[in-house]
């Protein structure tokens, strides 16, 4: 059974990063859209690492919603009017019972 549809009160689309050939040799990239879902994000307390002698932001949110085996680490997600970005730090499927995803998610301004 999967998340009560009255908690999953946004739309969210994960994007791919795709290349197609420029016909002059070279390669672009851009962000394909994928099939849009519904969820419900939280901001959580900044969590941060140090790498290099330096401070880092690891994961800025966390995004519930229903099971998505195709979502990856190499998506990222934007929010139904393209005003936010979310690069995807980690997907936990918890007890792995395929019933709902848990995203951490960083902002990428």
């Amino acid at each position: 059974m999967p998340i009560s549809n009255g908690l999953l009160i946004e739309t969210f689309t994960p994007q791919t990063l795709t290349e197609t050939d420029d016909s002059q040799g070279g390669v672009t990239t851009s962000w394909a859209d994928g099939t849009a879902f519904r969820g419900r994000l939280s901001s959580l307390p900044v969590a941060e690492r140090m790498s290099a002698d330096k401070l880092t932001v690891y994961a800025s949110h966390k995004l519930f919603c229903d099971y998505a085996s195709s979502l990856t680490e190499d998506d990222r997600i934007r929010n139904s009017d393209s005003t936010r970005y979310f690069q995807i730090k980690g997907i936990v499927n918890p007890s792995n019972s395929n019933h709902h995803l848990e995203l951490t998610l960083l902002e990428i301004d």
